[in-house]
């Protein structure tokens, strides 16, 4: 078996190229199991049943699926404090934009001796209205391209 690489340095998980067509298949029987049940049960080594979680289930399914469609994952607790680096990679940009958005007051933060921190509850709420404002500007821009002369359909 193939060994899964793990950035321990960004947190984030990563599957080896070698493993895509083993998670595609994986992916593929845990959606016919999640399509017919809630739950499932895996089989230890001395064939005794250990009952999956509905919640558990869902979480597997979508961490196989990314890793299947060859995403990077990082998996954060709402509890957590992000350093600066980790919120930039969380956002998809760069570590000094995140401490312009700190220093405009878009995202809160508090200082740990020099370092800042945020609450992931606070970037992923600052990554929502980011998404949203996208969505407005885009629609908006589909709007005003309907009403011009030969429209845009």
């Amino acid at each position: 078996m193939s060994k899964t690489t793990t950035s321990t340095a960004d947190g984030l998980l990563e599957a080896a190229p070698t493993e895509a067509g083993a998670l595609k298949s994986l992916e593929r029987q845990i959606e016919q199991i999640y399509g017919r049940h809630e739950s499932a049960r895996l089989l230890d080594g001395e064939g005794k049943a250990i009952e999956i979680p509905a919640s558990a289930l869902r979480a597997f399914r979508l961490v196989v699926r990314r890793m299947a469609e060859g995403e990077k994952l990082a998996l954060l607790t709402h509890g957590d404090e992000l350093t600066t680096q980790q919120a930039a990679e969380l956002l998809n940009v760069s570590r000094p934009h995140v401490i312009k958005l700190l220093d405009d007051g878009e995202i809160a933060f508090h200082k740990v001796g020099s370092h800042r921190r945020m609450a992931t509850s606070d970037v992923l709420a600052y990554r929502a209205r980011r998404n949203a404002k996208r969505h407005e500007k885009l629609d908006e821009l589909i709007r005003i391209s309907e009403e011009l002369p030969g429209g845009y359909r």
